[in-house]
């Protein structure tokens, strides 16, 4: 069996994916800022799923979006938050 030697890893570019501690502060301050981008669709979906029906546009699909969109990026943030952990 060949020996295999641990060498950084590479992404798809050639960048080097070292977590030095620069860079998991930027995707923690990253996720953060994603996770509120996802509060702020999530209350324009409730407040849109709310609005009266006798709007010239229905809104409650787009507040049905708005809602999901809100929760999957909440929930990719719950993953970069466990990575980070």
């Amino acid at each position: 069996m060949v020996k295999q030697t641990s060498a950084p890893r590479r992404g798809s570019r050639g960048i080097s994916r070292l977590a030095t501690s620069d860079r998991l502060d930027t995707v923690q301050s990253a996720s953060w800022e994603l996770s509120a981008i996802g509060e702020c669709l999530a209350a324009i979906g409730r407040d849109m799923e709310l609005a009266p029906s006798d709007q010239k546009t229905p809104a409650g699909g787009t507040g049905n979006a708005l809602n999901w969109l809100a929760a999957e990026i909440n929930r990719r943030c719950v993953l970069i938050d466990e990575a980070l952990a």
